[in-house]
């Protein structure tokens, strides 16, 4: 969720690549390869003060990404894109449309053109917010530090970590204070997110509901409109490094709620921070198999493989820093590296 947006040389030249139509040539290249594209949104807004700008994309993007998508490729839902990876029967240009968190956005803006398009998704979603059991407390944190003033800010900063910093900016002050409570496990991550609730009074205590996060009935509606909806743990803990048991019980407890209200198998996982190596370990690829799950997405990029480990999937990232040009790059970066290499 942290990753720094790219470059402007390299988006413009990822950009010129798209224009000159040499990705289409990469495109139209033959490949032996059983291979496909699994994407990742987050959070489809203008603005928003609930969200980082680097896991954001404005509606109009969005609506341009996904009727090139139409246009292009065939896009699968994942279950179907799955079992075709594992019968070796999958088309050229496959790709399969994921959205991580639960974010309101996603019912009210994402799905509508989704829907226009006539495109699969996935939705992973963090059911104790989703649920109303509690804040995401992502977008409850990125809001606080948006939106507090500097002398709120200058002392939250003081009393987590320290010290602050002059030229820090407020993205700089969120990613360093979501890194916290990231890196954070038991009684420690509770003090600490209670600390931060203390910190930052004008805000809700973070076992209220959320305004900008899906509700029950945003996820029937999404599956009433062929959308499958998949889990992103209970409470969005960086499950690495914790204890066992405690992993379990995060990921059984949001497959079985999610289960519980939509009536319905949740069989698929995306795990919270994914993009960091270290936070997706062997334990945690085992546990989400030894918990029902049938696939499991991380954060990191590249091309799903027939014969790839169904626990530590593959995702391209996409948001706003992109643009056209680079999400165009990102679905045929592979192909563009053998026809650069040819």
């Amino acid at each position: 969720m942290k990753a720094a947006p790219p470059s402007r040389l390299a988006q413009a030249v990822k950009s010129a690549f798209v224009n000159l139509g040499v990705v289409a040539c990469a495109r139209a290249l033959p490949s032996s390869q059983c291979t496909a594209t699994i994407l990742r949104y987050h959070s489809v807004s203008a603005s928003g003060d609930y969200r980082s700008p680097t896991i954001a994309i404005s509606p109009e993007l969005f609506e341009t990404q996904m009727s090139f998508l139409a246009r292009n490729y065939v896009v699968f839902t994942l279950d179907e894109l799955l079992k075709r990876l594992e019968e070796r029967d999958l088309p050229r240009n496959s790709v399969a449309i994921t959205f991580d968190d639960g974010y309101l956005d996603n019912a009210k803006v994402a799905f509508p053109i989704l829907a226009r398009y006539g495109l699969p998704a996935t939705f992973f979603v963090t059911s104790d917010p989703v649920l109303g059991k509690g804040a995401f407390w992502v977008g409850w944190l990125y809001r606080a530090v948006a939106t507090a003033s500097d002398a709120t800010l200058r002392r939250a900063c003081v009393a987590m970590t320290g010290s602050t910093d002059p030229q820090a900016t407020r993205d700089d002050v969120f990613a360093t204070l979501a890194t916290l409570i990231d890196n954070s496990d038991g009684d420690l991550r509770d003090n600490r997110l209670w600390e931060l609730e203390t910190l930052f009074p004008a805000m809700p205590p973070l076992d209220s509901p959320c305004d900008f996060m899906m509700s029950v009935a945003d996820l029937r509606d999404l599956r009433a409109g062929g959308m499958t909806i998949g889990a992103h743990t209970a409470t969005h803990r960086v499950l690495a490094g914790m204890e066992a048991g405690g992993v379990y019980q995060e990921l059984v407890r949001s497959k079985s709620e999610l289960e519980s209200v939509l009536d319905a198998p949740v069989d698929h996982l995306a795990y919270p921070n994914g993009h960091v190596e270290e936070n997706v370990d062997p334990v945690a690829c085992n546990l989400a198999e030894q918990a029902g799950f049938r696939s499991a997405g991380t954060s990191r990029r590249g091309t799903v493989s027939a014969g790839a480990p169904l626990f530590n999937l593959p995702r391209q990232g996409v948001n706003a820093a992109l643009g056209f040009g680079g999400f165009v790059f990102k679905l045929e970066e592979a192909r563009f590296s053998l026809l650069l290499r040819s």
